[in-house]
């Protein structure tokens, strides 16, 4: 039982072996992904004359994936396989990149983020809410759209729909609508942030943090952006939004409560402990960030330590965790892979217009005051935030 639950842990699923096709699958549209990127790169580079190429593995990836999947007809024997890549490999890369940032680093992009993000998980609540009542979506749909948008997308519709008892095709009618914003904005946010916004690293990397939705969706953006424009914004990006998601842990509870006062035929929370919500990669994020820190202390020059554990020079430390560095792109790359071969366009022809609206709504109003925080508080970002590098 014990060898079943950690298989679950790790894969999804205690049948390893139904995870492969989907798997391979994600890892060829990502690798697929790479080429075309690089190839194409060349092409734009010698064209315009320019250093940085303009294409971005991550976005051919997201677009390559939404293209096989409605395009050609997927086996349902892929599905497991694609959702380890979503859910599991997204994790590992996102607890890997703690490898990028110090402690001390983490915690400053936490300190401002907390409260950015907390904005704006509230207007995402109470916006959804209220343009949910506005029009006529029935109160169960509405929570989860506010919830999707407002929190960490997927993961918190999943999380918030049994507290609820919620339908499952209000669930599926959730899930869509907030994967498709989600993914509209991956793709138009890196560009707009650069030729619209004119935000610097520390503020383009909040406002992806704050304004998507869903955590693959965010690493996506953010990673795009970088190869875009040859930054770092994805550590603050990422960070921001495990702030984010670590809201969960107040803010399912808070709606699962409100909406069984509100409705006496819905299923308590039930006494569950906080714990349940908290999500738990967060934590190896953090124990990687404590990795880094602790290396660059014991490997720096004239510490007098010696070296750290098995890397004995600041030489062989950086290229550890530069080899991870890369390493983790890849795996999120191969994560991102996978979210746009989930995504299934013929869904949305079930979709009634009336949750797509509040969908829309709601996404907009998010990113509206993402702006507007990251635009107000753009002294205090540059200040407490370092530049990374």
């Amino acid at each position: 039982m014990k060898r079943k639950k950690i298989l679950t842990v790790l894969f999804g699923t205690e049948k390893v072996l139904t995870v492969i096709p989907g798997a391979l699958l994600g890892i060829a549209v990502m690798l697929t992904a790479k080429i075309l990127s690089d190839y194409v790169g060349i092409f734009f580079k010698t064209r315009l004359n320019i250093s940085q190429n303009p294409v971005s593995m991550f976005l051919v990836a997201i677009i390559l994936g939404m293209s096989v999947r409605n395009i050609f007809r997927i086996p349902e024997t892929f599905e497991p396989g694609i959702n380890f890549c979503v859910q599991k490999l997204l994790r590992l890369g996102i607890m890997l990149l703690g490898l990028r940032l110090s402690i001390m680093t983490a915690a400053k992009i936490g300190a401002v983020s907390m409260v950015i993000a907390t904005l704006c998980v509230a207007t995402g609540l109470i916006a959804a809410y209220y343009m949910a009542k506005l029009a006529g979506v029935s109160s169960r749909l509405g929570t989860l759209i506010a919830a999707g948008t407002g929190i960490c997308g997927v993961s918190a519709v999943v999380a918030v729909s049994p507290c609820i008892g919620a339908k499952k095709e209000e669930t599926t009618y959730a899930i869509s609508t907030i994967t498709i914003f989600g993914l509209i904005v991956t793709l138009i946010y890196p560009y707009l942030i650069r030729m619209l916004f004119h935000f610097n690293q520390a503020q383009a990397g909040i406002f992806l943090g704050v304004a998507i939705h869903d955590t693959s969706q965010v690493t996506g953006a953010a990673y795009i952006y970088d190869q875009l424009w040859g930054t770092e914004v994805s550590q603050i990006a990422i960070t921001t939004k495990l702030i984010r998601n670590m809201l969960m842990v107040l803010v399912i509870p808070l709606l699962a409560m409100a909406y069984a006062r509100k409705d006496n035929s819905a299923c308590a929370p039930g006494v569950k402990g906080l714990w349940t919500y908290f999500p738990k990669f967060v934590l190896g994020f953090l124990a990687f960030a404590v990795l880094r820190s602790l290396g660059d202390v014991y490997t720096r020059p004239g510490s007098g330590q010696g070296g750290f554990l098995i890397w004995n020079s600041v030489e062989s430390w950086t290229a550890f965790h530069q080899w991870i560095k890369s390493a983790a792109e890849y795996i999120l790359a191969t994560a991102i892979s996978g979210a746009g071969l989930g995504a299934q366009f013929n869904k949305l022809k079930k979709l009634s217009y009336k949750p797509f609206l509040v969908g829309l709504g709601a996404a907009a109003i998010v990113g509206a005051a993402g702006f507007i925080l990251v635009s107000l508080l753009d002294k205090p970002i540059g200040a407490i935030i370092p530049s990374l590098k």
